[in-house]
């Protein structure tokens, strides 16, 4: 375990710094740190040319801190911070000071300017790029002290973690992957986030598998289940509830819901996934969402897979020969045909130019292991003109929320 603190040219008065049930009397707080952490393996600090060699008329606060604490004490030489360039050399010189896998303590009390910032950010990043264990971040607030000249220690540590919950909303948001938000949320410890953790889990895996129903059987709880997490997380959380909300409220529909709703659903997912940049997920269920949609006109069993084959035949024409038997299949429902709105749209979309969805959904899932594959380009464009011709079809049809 290290610590990383800074020290200033400033005539510091002594204190009785307090954390928790420890107390240490002192000018300067990293001393009071090698108490409150007697397994403190070495103690860093960030000096500027000012307070490394100061001038006559200033106080030697570094030889002091050297004397009091003798070899746990090293320097780490930063610019005075007058400049964009020179902040980046002080960033670059808190992240160096740090090695893979540390376990480090920043105490930002005597830090100054903009150095509490760059703290912040160079915990964040030293997390994510070097593994490094945050322990504390801690405040001496010699400003908050009381009659008797007792300093409280605040703890900053949890508005880090706050970066950890903006990454993991934005990554299940943006990608419909939990499993970072389902971690932090367990890792509260807490009964009564296990629900939302849970829901997320299957939110993301019925959107990554694509499972519409269980997708829209778990949203359904979610609104609940934030409602509670608001409660017990710190207050920014609500921002970050309303963002999941906003992204997967949406697809929330009680069980055994008319099909009209679920097609307003599945259709909702559609468009999440084109937005997102998940052109096969979007292929793959608009394809199958056309196809419920003549389900439900021709109130058959959408789960059926002899029904839903019969009503592919149908949008590919209603006919087919079995060329080796010369035998001809028919669709049940072909002379009913001409009771479906804009079938010959709907059959344009399945099976012509410009869209012929069934032959695009193919030549992606096939990975392009055909002759002639479309290019990354035109599947991206004619995805496009698919998901935009579906809720053109949707609006004509009335399947809206």
């Amino acid at each position: 375990m290290k610590a990383i603190s800074f020290l200033g040219p400033t005539s510091y008065q002594p204190t009785v710094y307090c954390y928790g049930d420890k107390e240490k009397e002192t000018p300067y707080f990293a001393e009071a740190l090698a108490t409150f952490f007697p397994d403190l393996e070495e103690i860093l600090v960030l000096l500027t040319p000012k307070v490394k060699n100061p001038p006559p008329d200033k106080p030697d606060n570094w030889a002091e801190v050297q004397k009091r604490l003798g070899g746990r004490v090293k320097p780490v030489p930063i610019p005075e911070g007058h400049s964009e360039a020179e902040l980046w050399d002080i960033f670059n010189a808190l992240t160096e000071a740090v090695n893979e896998g540390d376990t480090v303590i920043f105490d930002i009390t005597n830090s100054f300017r903009s150095l509490p910032f760059l703290t912040f950010l160079a915990a964040a990043f030293l997390r994510a790029a070097r593994q490094v264990k945050v322990h504390q971040i801690l405040y001496g607030a010699f400003e908050a002290k009381d009659a008797k000249n007792h300093t409280p220690v605040f703890e900053l540590t949890p508005f880090v973690a706050l970066l950890d919950w903006l990454t993991a909303t934005n990554q299940f948001i943006y990608t419909g992957d939990a499993r970072y938000l389902a971690r932090q949320l367990s890792k509260q410890q807490e009964p009564a986030l296990e629900p939302l953790a849970s829901t997320v889990e299957q939110i993301s895996l019925g959107l990554h598998l694509l499972r519409p129903t269980q997708v829209s059987e778990a949203a359904y709880s979610l609104p609940e289940q934030l409602r509670t997490a608001r409660q017990v997380l710190p207050p920014p959380f609500a921002l970050l509830a309303d963002q999941i909300a906003g992204s997967y409220g949406q697809f929330g529909l009680e069980p055994d819901a008319a099909p009209r709703c679920q097609l307003a659903r599945q259709l909702a997912m559609i468009n999440w996934y084109h937005q997102a940049g998940q052109i096969v997920h979007a292929l793959s269920l608009s394809r199958e969402w056309l196809v419920s949609l003549l389900c439900v006109h021709f109130k058959v069993d959408v789960q059926d897979k002899n029904e839903r084959e019969d009503v592919e035949l149908l949008l590919s024409g209603g006919k087919i020969k079995n060329p080796e038997t010369g035998l001809e299949r028919v669709s049940k429902h072909l002379e009913q045909w001409h009771t479906v709105r804009d079938g010959k749209r709907l059959r344009t979309l399945w099976s012509n130019p410009p869209y012929q969805l069934a032959n695009l959904r193919n030549d992606v899932l096939h990975s392009g292991f055909r002759k002639e594959p479309k290019s990354p380009k035109d599947i991206i464009d004619l995805t496009q003109k698919i998901v935009e011709e579906l809720n053109a079809i949707a609006a004509d049809w009335g399947i809206t929320d």
